[in-house]
């Protein structure tokens, strides 16, 4: 396995797996397929493109994107730069339950916490137990639910928030000892 940082170049491949985790299951994405397939490479590719810190990890089994995460200011001015927004958390169905998704989520608040800052939060639609699990064993607190965050096929999910300080993120092994280029 290797990680690193995507780009635009890669718009195709983070389209391509998007579009199997949400027609495997749509609740974690937060998007129907059929919303899924209306996102268009060129919309990819700005989004993969975003300047530092902002920036979509993705780690690759034998070539190919397996799972990402990203991590985003959490807003345009300094006063909100000392936190920043996980998001993009997803692994192909094929590759779970190997340890990507935590080494990716890893390499992402590494990312964050380099680049100063000192919170890193995000949204869990439920249910999702094993995102959940990870983000919790990874020291991740719960600090409030959004009843109703989202509605798919005229279904409502809640939306978990978690929030990890700097303080609590145990430093995991050196980028490089995982592959990250």
């Amino acid at each position: 396995m290797k990680i690193r940082r995507l780009g635009a170049d890669d718009a195709a491949a983070f389209s391509a797996l998007r579009r199997e985790v949400t027609r495997e299951n749509p609740v974690p994405m937060g998007l129907t397929f059929e919303e899924e397939l209306s996102r268009t490479l060129d919309g990819f590719r700005a989004q993969l493109s975003s300047p530092l810190p902002n920036a979509v990890f993705g780690s690759f089994v034998e070539g190919e994107l397996a799972g990402t995460a990203a991590v985003s200011r959490a807003g345009q001015f300094p006063s909100s730069h000392h936190k920043m927004v996980m998001w993009g958390v997803f692994t192909s169905p094929r590759y779970r339950r190997r340890g990507l998704s935590r080494q990716v989520v890893e390499t992402a608040l590494q990312h964050a916490f380099d680049n100063g800052v000192h919170r890193v939060n995000l949204q869990v639609y439920v249910p999702n137990e094993p995102a959940i699990t990870l983000y919790t064993v990874m020291g991740f607190v719960e600090y409030g639910i959004e009843s109703e965050a989202v509605c798919l096929d005229g279904k409502y999910h809640d939306g978990v928030h978690m929030t990890l300080v700097k303080s609590r993120h145990n430093r995991p092994l050196h980028p490089t000892s995982v592959g990250v280029s």
